[in-house]
């Protein structure tokens, strides 16, 4: 695994964890702006890693 590939990985992991505690507070009215923005900006990450990842000729190498 390449050091992106790796970085890609624990990125997913760790989002996938916020939407899922996301998903928790917006069934149970508990949303608050501080925990939507960290996660925006987390899918910002993961969107950004991917776009990079897509364009290189050999991704996962």
């Amino acid at each position: 695994m390449s050091a992106d590939t790796t970085r890609l990985a624990v990125l997913l992991r760790s989002t996938q964890w916020m939407l899922d505690d996301l998903a928790h507070e917006v069934g149970s009215g508990a949303l608050n702006s501080t925990e939507l923005a960290t996660t925006a900006t987390a899918l910002d990450e993961v969107a950004a890693l991917l776009h990079d990842l897509s364009r290189s000729q050999h991704p996962f190498a």
